[in-house]
């Protein structure tokens, strides 16, 4: 009599053992896929009904924004951003900007981030927004390095409309760099705004300045900070269009964004289709193949939305990395919480969190010994002062013959006080309208609604 643990295992066990492996070796694989390329999610809002269409129109910009903001999350849609290769480059060559600048190249500072700034200005939509401040901070600082201090307190303040986090500390790198960056600041909130005007062919595409979503085209964005900004235009079907609009102090600006076909539009708009017709869990997962691979999607999550008293009615399906598929749904109500319930309906759906704030989050700066020295310099000699950014004070001062010195100059050395400032930041009253807030950051109010040819 055999007494032993041994077993024999026979042709059916050993497939079910095989099965078992292979289920765990599966999920392992998604699992390191997951977290070593992020989780590339497509995201689509569909109306219940032809009533509905606007409705849809606005949830969907919503939803994707606040999908943007789950950590690890790369948003995909029917508007493909540029290469998004061209982002990972310019953050390498931003990083070695930052390194020449810490080590006095100022040649190769200039160099590596004017690189860095063509590469994000040819591929609209690749790159954080921190990013892209980053690029404009270092390429300001460089430009004044360099000699050139208009094009310095310019980029600046792009940097600074950005990213409005930002402290003195980061820009000593001498305390002639950071002067630039106070004027910069301060004359941000001394001009007069102006407007912004975008349309785009065709119309109804999603209109975003420095990152924030707006509205839909055509569009006036009114009280603007007169400077450099990022205009964004995408539509589904189309892709993402960018420029840099240039405001003029109480002046308006015009962009016209001429949207072209994306490569895979048809097959997008075909996938989307039959999507419509497969709405049942058994059938959606294989409809939403073909969608996933025109958006590059390794994840979906697809609703469809109505506006009803209380709020939007979404229900719908969310496919996951492993291919399973459940079905999802919410009232999101139209209250001070709103944004709140649209992020918890992610992270319900999608088993994600939200990026933790990044008000903290420095775009890189100088050593601190550097740092250090130079703010104790400018605390010496009174903190902010005035510069005339349109003058090559800093650059060639001439031979020393008859020249005025610039520390003799009254201006230079004018105390103006400049205190601590909060710049605008994101304006969600485009959808949530006419109302208080609370400490969650959502608006109270009525929505408004003015979109039209969603469906051209």
């Amino acid at each position: 009599m055999n007494t032993s643990n041994s077993r024999i295992v026979g042709p059916a066990g050993r497939s079910l053992y095989g099965m078992v492996a292979l289920a765990f070796l599966n999920t392992l694989f998604v699992s390191t896929i997951a977290s070593a390329e992020g989780r590339a999610i497509a995201c689509f809002v569909l109306p219940k009904d032809d009533s509905q269409a606007q409705a849809a129109a606005v949830m969907s910009s919503i939803l994707r924004g606040e999908l943007a903001k789950l950590s690890g999350v790369e948003v995909r849609t029917g508007a493909p951003s540029g290469n998004p290769e061209a982002a990972t480059e310019a953050e390498k060559l931003a990083e070695q900007g930052f390194e020449a600048l810490n080590t006095g190249d100022k040649t190769t500072a200039l160099t590596r981030f004017e690189r860095a700034s063509d590469l994000l200005a040819q591929n609209p939509g690749a790159g954080s927004i921190m990013l892209h401040a980053k690029v404009a901070k270092g390429l300001g600082v460089a430009s004044f390095l360099n000699g050139n201090t208009s094009k310095a307190t310019e980029l600046m303040k792009r940097s600074l409309l950005l990213y409005p986090d930002q402290k003195p500390v980061e820009y000593a790198y001498s305390v002639d760099v950071k002067n630039v960056y106070d004027f910069a600041r301060r004359d941000i909130l001394e001009r007069a705004p102006g407007n912004i005007e975008v349309r785009s062919t065709p119309d109804s595409a999603e209109v975003f300045l420095d990152g924030n979503f707006k509205g839909y085209t055509p569009i006036t964005l009114p009280n603007v900070p007169a400077g450099s900004h990022l205009v964004e235009v995408a539509r589904d079907g189309y892709l993402r269009w960018g420029t840099t609009a240039i405001v003029p102090e109480g002046g308006r600006v015009a962009t016209e964004a001429q949207l072209t076909s994306s490569p895979s539009k048809s097959d997008f708009d075909r996938a989307i289709a039959d999507v419509s017709r497969s709405w049942n869990q058994q059938r959606f997962g294989k409809a939403s193949e073909a969608l996933m691979a025109a958006t590059a999607a390794r994840e979906i999550l697809m609703v469809k939305a109505s506006l009803g008293q209380t709020g939007f009615e979404v229900s719908g399906f969310v496919r996951d990395l492993s291919g399973s598929v459940k079905p999802v749904q919410a009232v999101i109500v139209r209250d001070a919480n709103f944004y709140k319930s649209v992020q918890e309906f992610l992270t319900s759906a999608l088993g994600a969190v939200p990026v933790a704030g990044s008000g903290n989050v420095s775009l890189g700066g100088p050593p601190k010994a550097l740092a250090d020295t130079v703010m104790k310099e400018s605390a010496e000699v009174g903190g902010d002062v005035v510069i005339d950014p349109e003058k090559q004070i800093f650059g060639d001062l001439g031979d020393g013959k008859g020249d005025e010195s610039i520390t003799d100059t009254w201006w230079f050395w004018t105390i103006v006080g400049v205190g601590t400032a909060a710049l605008a930041g994101a304006i969600t009253a485009v959808v949530l309208t006419s109302g208080a807030e609370d400490d969650t950051g959502g608006a109270v109010g009525n929505l408004n609604i003015r979109l039209d040819k969603v469906g051209q």
